[in-house]
């Protein structure tokens, strides 16, 4: 398969008596599992690619809010374990961020998913939160670690958009 090229499921949906099909399940559940993460997905796309200026406390602020955020239902409030990962998580990435003494560097948003991933994928207090009987409903942990990104996107759009605004509004 080519990178544009769409691959489509071969089995229906449902049965011919109305139950979900087994093999379709199975066939996308195949799908999900060979698709590449999103710091590959995204690497072409030039807002994911080029370097925006960040300070590392942005990151792990938006990786805690979509940690809690992401929670399914009132049980548990937040994932276990969530300060000693918000711990972790700065004392890996922190010292990637040298621009100055309070902790900035340029990074890209896939740059940033894969740091995430790297520090994060094979801790097994983070690996835990995918499973429903740590947390009710489970995290989808590929969709915490995107949202952290779509987040950071989503408040530099902003900040752009204000910028431009403010200076035709203020010309100098």
């Amino acid at each position: 398969m080519r990178d544009n090229e769409i691959e489509m499921m071969t089995q229906p949906l449902v049965t011919e008596e109305g139950f979900l099909n087994e093999a379709c399940m199975n066939e996308l559940a195949a799908a999900i599992e060979k698709m590449p993460p999103t710091y590959e997905r995204l690497a072409n796309e030039p807002e994911w690619s080029t370097p925006i200026f960040i300070n590392y406390r942005e990151i792990v602020g938006y990786f805690a809010h979509w940690a809690v955020r992401n929670i399914r239902g009132d049980d548990p409030l937040f994932p276990p374990g969530l300060e000693k990962m918000v711990g972790l998580l700065t004392t890996i990435i922190r010292p990637k961020f040298t621009i100055t003494s309070e902790g900035w560097a340029n990074l890209t948003l896939c740059e940033i998913n894969k740091m995430l991933h790297d520090a994060l994928w094979e801790e097994p207090i983070f690996i835990s939160w995918n499973d429903s009987d740590v947390v009710a409903g489970w995290l989808d942990l590929h969709a915490l670690l995107h949202n952290v990104c779509i987040s950071i996107r989503n408040e530099k759009r902003e900040s752009d958009r204000f910028n431009e605004q403010f200076d035709r509004e203020n010309p100098a």
